[in-house]
């Protein structure tokens, strides 16, 4: 008798989210999903969306103003050869070891 193989779906099924939402809060969204012309899960999910995206790229991007920027030029320039520990951290990486993390190389 031969083994029966069943065929995996290629699309994932969506995760879930479950909360509560003080009435008022739920009727300004309820609001402004209807002025938007979405339904109240496309909006929630689209805002939460759009959110996430802004507070990663908020994390993700670095702003300095005009000394710290003329700072960072100039560390950049400072032609000091690089410590011995340095050295070392950068072999470490190359062969792939770091402490408390791994990574291919």
């Amino acid at each position: 008798m031969a083994a029966r193989q069943t065929k995996r779906a290629t699309s994932r099924k969506p995760d879930r989210m479950n909360f509560r939402l003080d009435p008022e809060i739920k009727e300004r969204v309820a609001r402004a999903a209807a002025i938007t012309g979405q339904g109240l899960t496309d909006f929630a999910v689209s805002t939460l969306s759009e959110k996430a995206d802004e507070i990663i790229a908020r994390h993700d991007t670095l702003l300095l103003d005009r000394d710290e920027f003329k700072f960072f030029l100039e560390v950049l320039d400072d032609a000091r050869a690089p410590s011995k520990r340095s050295l070392a951290a950068a072999k470490r990486y190359r062969r792939g070891r770091r402490e408390g993390a791994r990574h291919r190389v």
